[in-house]
């Protein structure tokens, strides 16, 4: 398919992404956090796998490449960010959170060797800019401690799973990857929920309703496997730097459909982030894609295969 699409699927992607915050906060009044995302990730395994069954299935060359991925996001990146915001606050999570882009930025330039531009560094410092004042952060910032620690390697373990998948996605098609993710992800994830339940700081889903399901499985599905699926799709051709900048807009959407569909009203402050982030992307440069053939990238494949 032609670039000129991968980029509104990334745009897609982060309206998916940032819209799953408003949902979640609607069905976390029936589920607990830990236990919901253990529903979400088993839903969109399910939904996955079954599409990737029906349309015949061979396992891949790269299939440690792609549980490495799921081991990152959603595996390792959403337990730390989960364990972390029960040991530091809110805006401390969110502030760090806006730091996935600049960790994708400075590894790309390091690993994959993209070219680290002066429009790429100021687009990037825009986003991140605009990340801090539409999250309203405030100056009495905490640092980095305890939970800010692990809530801080859950970023950089999403950042590390941008540049595997940009260096995956042109070897394997979209759906395989995401399914063998998900499911990687789902079974990495699932020892955490155990413990939960076990130690009872959590209650197994034995007794939710109908309509708890559907909604839990609805962003599994819908939230989170379909963005996955059209990120994986669009970032085998546009840059690790790019997609990260596009990304950032996953606030902005957030914040609108939160408008829309919780009746929450944006402050001033907001409105002016949400600004920062969309301009963000004009200042980085257009010529960001990446060449039709795979061949034609010169930088070297990541040693992930076989070696973790």
């Amino acid at each position: 398919m032609n670039n000129k699409i991968r980029t509104p699927a990334l745009v897609l992607a982060a309206l998916l992404w940032g819209g799953s915050a408003a949902f979640t906060k609607y069905a976390l009044d029936t589920w607990q956090p830990m236990t919901l995302l253990t529903v979400e990730l088993a839903g969109a395994s399910v939904v996955l796998w079954t599409a990737v069954l029906i349309r015949g299935h061979r396992r891949p060359a790269v299939w440690r490449r792609l549980v490495l991925l799921g081991a990152l996001e959603p595996g390792l990146c959403y337990a730390f960010v989960n364990l972390g915001l029960t040991h530091t606050s809110a805006s401390n999570g969110i502030v760090l959170s806006g730091l996935e882009s600049g960790f994708v930025v400075v590894l790309a330039a390091v690993f994959l060797r993209e070219r680290l531009a002066v429009r790429s560094v100021a687009g990037l410092a825009v986003a991140l800019a605009g990340v801090l004042v539409l999250e309203g952060a405030r100056p009495e910032f905490t640092g980095v401690f305890g939970g800010d620690l692990l809530v801080l390697s859950g970023i950089f373990c999403a950042a590390v799973y941008v540049l595997v998948a940009r260096r995956t996605a042109d070897q394997v098609d979209a759906l395989t990857m995401t399914a063998y993710q998900f499911a990687s992800g789902f079974l990495f994830f699932l020892p955490f929920s155990v413990g939960e339940w076990v130690t009872g700081a959590e209650k197994a889903p034995l007794h939710q309703s109908a309509w708890s399901w559907l909604v839990a499985t609805g962003i599994g599905v819908g939230a989170y496997a379909c963005s996955f699926l059209l990120y994986n799709f669009a970032i085998a051709r546009v840059s690790a730097g790019r997609a990260a900048m596009i990304l950032n807009l996953m606030p902005v959407f957030g914040v609108l459909i939160a408008v829309i569909f919780l009746r929450e009203h944006p402050g001033a402050w907001q409105l002016v982030g949400a600004a920062m982030i969309i301009g963000s992307i004009f200042v980085f440069p257009e010529d960001e894609e990446e060449p039709e053939t795979p061949g034609e990238v010169a930088a070297p494949p990541l040693p992930v295969d076989g070696a973790r």
